[in-house]
């Protein structure tokens, strides 16, 4: 029995087989890089319970209760609606997180398919053969005299054409030819590192001597990256790179938010200190007020001699004084709000600021540790230095990617159409007889690869200084809660010395006042009494003003302000408090 082998057979089937591990290959790059830090991940949680191992452990303290009907049109609240709204420094930043995610868009665009037309006419022209290069055989006869005289007629009549050709120039023929041609191309890369080309062609060619010929062919071209550009872990870098700058941005947006929340609320409680300052010292001339009438009585009766009243007016006119600077630095910490707030119906000039009482202080235990982890949750910085680790990472398997040479392997199929007719080009077109089939690997790697192994290792000393980074400012983070607090317990212990002080100090010049009524005090004891009350009363104030200035300070020092307060940030989205 004879074997028989068939030829065409064996070709196709080596053409499948040269297509299917070419396919293998492309999905064989599936995504393996796992990301440690996502713009997702790296979201604050939406509330404070939810970033807390043990919500029990730590109860944060309250925000103080606001009464607008109190408060007027300048409540806490409505000082930071107002500054989220119209703040001109925010409404400029806001910009950038939208401008930055543009990028997403780009580097996901060379994954997008891509068509090139040419469609094109030419031309051309070559020489013929010339009609006066006809050479003319003069025979010979056997006379010689004959054939004298024949050379001699032959002779002249060459040299006749020669001055004919040097006067009219040499007579010559020209072939022209042109043609049609049409291609057109799509192509796609996919994160796998294929790429996919479709090609379809036709051309015309002929001219006036010859006979028109119509081709045309298609062509399916699939090529895969095996080592350089190998994968979606290296091909989706730029994707992914992209998508963590857009987040860093909205994470510096949302910093500056936070910031701004803050500096509204310190500077709201130093106008609700320097209207308290204001009350003390108008409460302070009128007690120096109060003091020269009672001095002037008790003149007018003998008890006092004329010169107490010196010191007395002495006393008042420093206070009015201190009121008089109490009043300036008043418009001052208005100004200062109102830069931040920006409302539009009024010029710092124009500003009449409703009162600003200070609420009075509940006693809040704080722990370190319920802050610190708010802190490792919420801080947009912290966010950021994150994401710049994850970027670092990505350039890292970028770099090592690019030390490999590039091999890719490539299978190309399509067939041929040709004829003299018009419609001759795609007749043959779905015919697989006639067929074109072609593979093979193309090589290339730079020697050397100095530049790709430097990228590389500078990829690396980037990645381990952002990781260090966070180590840093993971440390600053702990160190400003740390100091947060004990400021906050320091507040606390001052509220509670001032006010005791503050009652001692009352007494006190009840004391004094009566003692100098019956004669046995002076005016320098009753004044120094005096002057003693109200620095108690600025101390209390300031206390005050001061733990809940160190309140807002903590929340922004976890980064848990804006969520404290009620106020969302959302990219792209209207700011809601």
């Amino acid at each position: 029995m004879r074997a028989s082998y068939d030829v065409n057979s064996a070709v196709s089937l080596s053409r499948r087989w040269a297509l299917i591990l070419l396919l293998m290959g492309s999905f064989a790059g599936c995504a393996t890089y796992e990301a440690q830090w996502t713009p997702e991940n790296t979201q604050p949680p939406p509330s404070l319970p939810e970033a807390l191992v043990d919500p029990t452990s730590f109860v944060p303290p309250p925000v103080a209760e606001v009464d607008d009907e109190v408060y007027g049109d300048l409540s806490l609240d409505h000082a930071l609606r107002t500054a989220f709204e119209r703040n001109r420094s925010l409404a400029v930043r806001q910009y950038s997180p939208d401008i930055t995610r543009q990028a997403i868009a780009e580097a996901q665009a060379s994954f997008d398919p891509n068509i090139t037309a040419t469609v094109e006419y030419h031309e051309q022209a070559r020489p013929g053969t010339s009609s006066s290069a006809v050479a003319t055989q003069v025979g010979t006869t056997g006379d010689e005299s004959l054939d004298e005289a024949i050379a001699a007629i032959s002779g002249l009549a060459e040299t006749t054409r020669t001055i004919r050709a040097l006067v009219s120039g040499v007579e010559t023929t020209v072939t022209t030819s042109d043609g049609l041609g049409a291609s057109v191309t799509t192509s796609q890369t996919a994160s796998t590192g294929t790429t996919f080309a479709l090609t379809g062609d036709y051309l015309r060619s002929g001219g006036d001597d010859l006979d028109s010929e119509y081709t045309g062919t298609w062509d399916l071209r699939v090529t895969q990256s095996l080592l350089r550009g190998f994968g979606p872990d290296v091909n989706l870098v730029s994707v992914r790179q992209a998508r963590n700058d857009a987040a860093i941005s909205e994470q510096a947006f949302r910093d500056y938010a936070l910031t701004l929340a803050e500096s509204v609320e310190l500077a709201y409680w130093e106008l609700a200190l320097a209207q308290e300052t204001l009350r003390i010292r108008e409460f302070s001339q009128a007690l120096a007020a109060e003091q020269l009438k009672l001095n002037e009585a008790l003149i007018a009766v003998g008890k006092l001699s004329g010169s107490d009243r010196v010191s007395a007016e002495a006393e008042l006119a420093a206070q009015e004084a201190a009121l008089v600077n109490a009043k300036a630095d008043l418009q001052e910490r208005a100004i200062e709000l109102w830069q931040w707030m920006n409302p539009e119906s009024q010029t710092p000039s124009e500003i009449r600021m409703s009162p600003v009482p200070l609420p009075d202080i509940p006693e809040i235990p704080f722990a370190v540790e319920g802050s610190l982890a708010l802190g490792m949750q919420f801080r947009p910085d912290l966010a950021q230095a994150h994401l710049d680790v994850e970027n670092g990472t990505l350039s890292v398997v970028a770099t090592r990617n690019g030390l490999l040479p590039r091999l890719d392997a490539f299978v190309s199929y399509g067939t041929y159409s040709s004829g003299s007719t018009s419609g001759a080009w795609n007749d043959g077109l779905s015919d697989s007889t006639y067929d074109q089939f072609s593979a093979g690997l193309t090589f290339s790697m730079a020697l050397g690869n100095r530049a790709e192994k430097a990228r590389y290792r500078r990829a690396l000393f980037q990645a381990d200084q952002a990781r260090a980074a966070v180590h840093n400012l993971e440390q600053q983070v702990e160190t400003d809660i740390r100091k947060a607090v004990v400021e906050l317990e320091r507040q606390q212990a001052q509220i509670t010395a001032s006010q005791q002080e503050l009652a001692m100090r009352e007494k006190e010049l009840e004391v004094e006042t009566e003692q100098f009524r019956l004669g046995r005090s002076t005016n320098l004891d009753v004044m120094q009494v005096r002057r003693e009350l109200v620095q108690a009363k600025v101390s209390e104030a300031t206390a005050r003003v001061r733990y809940l200035q160190g309140v807002a300070t903590l929340y922004a020092t976890e980064g848990t302000l804006l969520t404290r307060r009620g106020i969302t940030v959302e990219s792209g989205e209207e700011w809601n408090t």
